[in-house]
C-alpha cells in the first residue's frame, strides 16, 4: 500500500508539472501533495492505531486544502467544506472505537490487541458480541473515508479540485484510507486463524451488506452524470463497494480479492482521471456533451483511456477481470445472494457507463468546431499515462503469476480459485453492460435522449441526476435545519436571555449607581462624619470578635 501511495503519487506529482504550469499557488499546491502522500504513507506503515490515527487525519486535511485549492471559487470552498465536516463524521466514530478498545485492552498495537482480544474471549473478560460495537465503530470511519453510503456525497463534489489531486484521492491516498483500515483490522487484528468469521458474523454482514449496496447504488448515478469527473468519481464510490464487500465475506478468497481490487483500481483509476485531466487541459470543459471527436487529434489519451476503459469493466487481459472475479467469487462462495447480486448489477452497469463515457468523450461526433485546434497533451502529462497503461495490460496478462505472488506476500494459505459460475456471471455482465453501452451510445440503436423524455425514463433521470435528492435532504434537515436553530437559540438564549440578563444588570448598575451618588454631596463635613461613623462600626465590630463586647 505504501508502494501505491507513493509510485502512483509520483506519476501523480510528475504530471502535474505540465496540468499546472500556469496555475498560481504552486507552492501551496506541491505542500498539501507531498504532504497527503506522507501522510497516507504515515497510515500504512505504522504498527498500531494511534500513528494510524494521525496519519488519517493528516490525509483529511490535505484533502481539504487540495480539494478547496482553487479557493477564489466559492464551489471549490464549499467542496472543501463539504469533504472535511463529512469525513469528520466518519474520524469521529473511528475515534470512539479506538478509545473503546484502548479502555478495554489497554494497548493501540495491533499485535498487541490481537493477543488481548483473544485473551479476553477465552477468559469471558470480554464478549465478541460487544467487540462488535468498536468494530463497526472503526468502520464508521471507513464508510466516511472510502465515502460508503451514507457519508458518500462529499467525493462526487470533491471533483472541484484540480484533476491531479481528483487521481491522487481516488487511486492513492485518501479513498483507499478506508478499505485499508477494514483490511488491516481482518489481517492483524481479528485474523482467520485465531477468530473464525462466525464470531464477529453481524460485523461482516453489516460490512458486505452496505457495500455492495453502495456499489450498486453509485453505479446508478454514473449512468447519467454529464461531467467528465463526476462519472469517474461515481466509479470510485462503487469500486470501493465491491472492495469492502469482498472483504465482509469473511474469507481468505474475499480478503485477497478485496486487496487485489485495492491494488489494480489504483492503477486503473489514476489512469483515467489523468487522462480526463488531459482532456479538460485540452478542450478547457468538464461537460461531456461538449466534447466528442478527440480520438484523432488526441491518439494517446484516447487508446490509455480505453486501457483504463477496459480495466474498469473487468474485461479478460486487462487488470480489472482477475480481481473483480474474486470479488464475484468471494459472494458465491460465502452464498450471500444479495451481496452479489448487488455486485453484479453494479458491475453490468459499470460497464454501461465507462463505454458511454469513452463514447462521449473520443467517439461521438465532435460537438463544436473549436475542437478542430484540439492538440495532444505534453508528454510530462502523457508519460504517466502510458506507463500506467502499461501496467494494467501487464496485470491484465500476468494475472494468474501475479496472483500467485501477490497471495503468497499476503501470508495467505487457502486455495485461491474461480468456478465456472463466476466466469460465466463475468461473461453475462460483460454482454449485458456492453450491449447497454452499444445500443445507447456507440452503436447508435436507441436515442438515450428518447428514453430521458419518456415518462418513467424523465422520472428516473430526473431522480439519478439529482442523486436521489439525498444531497438535498442532507442540506434541508442538517445545513438549513441547524441554521434555523441556530436562529432560534440566538433569538431565544442569546438575545432574551443573555442580553437581556446583560441589560438587566446595567440597568440595575446605574440605577445603584444613582442612589450612591445621591449621599455623595461632595460637602467636608459629611464626608468626615461619614468617615468617623465608618470607623466607629468597625470598631465595634473588631471588639466583639476579638473581646466578646455586646
Amino acid at each position: 500500500m505504501a508502494s501505491i501511495a507513493t509510485g502512483i503519487g509520483s506519476l501523480i506529482v510528475l504530471y502535474s508539472v505540465g496540468y499546472m504550469a500556469h496555475e498560481e499557488g504552486l507552492p501551496r499546491y506541491y505542500f498539501y501533495m507531498l504532504f497527503f502522500i506522507g501522510g497516507m504513507t504515515l497510515l500504512v506503515m505504522s504498527e498500531n492505531l494511534l500513528m494510524l490515527y494521525i496519519g488519517w487525519e493528516i490525509v483529511g486535511l490535505c484533502s481539504y486544502g487540495l480539494i478547496s485549492f482553487y479557493n477564489k471559487k466559492p464551489e471549490a470552498n464549499h467542496a472543501g467544506i463539504k469533504a472535511f465536516v463529512t469525513t469528520r463524521i466518519g474520524d469521529a466514530s473511528m475515534l470512539v472505537g479506538i478509545l473503546i478498545l484502548f479502555a478495554l485492552f489497554g494497548t493501540f498495537s495491533y499485535s498487541e490487541l490481537s493477543k488481548s482480544i483473544a485473551e479476553g474471549l477465552r477468559t469471558g473478560v470480554v464478549s465478541a458480541g460487544f467487540l462488535v460495537i468498536p468494530l463497526l465503530l472503526l468502520f464508521g470511519g471507513a464508510v466516511g473515508k472510502s465515502a460508503q453510503f451514507p457519508l458518500h456525497v462529499w467525493l462526487p463534489d470533491a471533483m472541484e479540485g484540480p484533476t491531479p489531486v481528483s487521481a491522487l484521492i481516488h487511486a492513492a491516498t485518501m479513498v483507499k484510507a478506508g478499505v485499508y483500515l477494514v483490511a488491516r483490522m481482518i489481517y492483524t487484528v481479528i485474523p482467520f486463524e485465531e477468530f473464525p468469521p462466525a464470531l464477529f458474523a453481524d460485523w461482516y454482514l453489516i460490512v458486505a451488506t452496505l457495500a455492495g449496496f453502495t456499489a450498486f447504488f453509485a453505479a446508478t448515478m454514473g449512468l447519467v452524470s454529464n461531467d467528465i469527473k463526476r462519472v469517474i468519481a461515481y466509479s470510485t464510490i462503487s469500486q470501493l463497494g465491491l472492495m469492502l464487500a469482498a472483504l465482509g465475506m469473511g474469507s481468505e478468497i474475499g480478503l485477497f480479492g478485496g486487496t487485489f481490487h485495492l491494488l489494480s483500481h489504483s492503477i486503473f483509476k489514476a489512469l483515467l482521471f489523468l487522462a480526463a485531466g488531459a482532456v479538460i487541459h485540452a478542450v478547457h470543459t468538464n461537460n461531456l456533451d461538449e466534447m466528442g471527436g478527440l480520438r484523432k487529434s488526441m491518439p494517446i489519451t484516447f487508446w490509455t483511456s480505453a486501457v483504463g476503459v477496459l480495466s474498469l469493466s473487468g474485461v479478460p487481459l486487462f487488470s480489472g477481470f482477475w480481481s473483480k472475479d474474486l470479488v464475484i467469487e468471494s459472494s458465491l462462495q460465502a452464498l450471500n445472494i444479495p451481496v452479489y447480486l448487488f455486485i453484479t448489477g453494479a458491475s453490468i452497469l459499470t460497464v454501461a457507463y465507462s463505454l458511454r463515457w469513452l463514447y462521449k468523450v473520443f467517439l461521438a461526433p465532435p460537438s463544436n468546431g473549436h475542437h478542430n485546434h484540439v492538440h495532444e497533451a505534453p508528454k510530462v502529462m502523457t508519460i504517466p499515462l502510458i506507463i500506467l497503461a502499461a501496467l494494467s495490460v501487464f496485470i491484465g496478462v500476468a494475472g494468474p503469476f501475479f496472483e500467485e505472488e501477490f497471495h503468497h506476500y499476503l501470508g495467505l494459505h487457502g486455495e485461491i480459485g474461480v468456478s465456472l459460475t463466476t466466469y460465466a456471471s463475468t461473461a453475462a455482465i460483460l454482454a449485458l453492460g456492453g450491449g447497454l453501452g452499444y445500443l445507447y451510445y456507440i452503436g447508435g440503436v436507441r436515442d438515450p435522449a428518447a428514453v430521458r423524455q419518456s415518462g418513467l425514463g424523465a422520472g428516473l433521470h430526473r431522480l439519478l441526476e439529482n442523486r436521489y435528492y439525498i444531497d438535498a435532504f442532507y442540506y434541508k434537515v442538517f445545513v438549513n435545519g441547524l441554521d434555523r436553530l441556530g436562529s432560534i437559540i440566538y433569538r431565544f438564549i442569546e438575545v432574551k436571555v443573555i442580553d437581556g440578563f446583560n441589560y438587566f444588570l446595567s440597568r440595575a448598575t446605574v440605577a445603584f449607581v444613582q442612589v450612591f451618588r445621591s449621599i455623595q454631596t461632595g460637602q467636608s463635613n459629611i464626608n468626615i462624619s461619614g468617615l468617623i461613623l465608618g470607623l466607629a462600626i468597625l470598631l465595634l465590630l473588631l471588639l466583639r470578635v476579638f473581646f466578646g463586647v455586646s
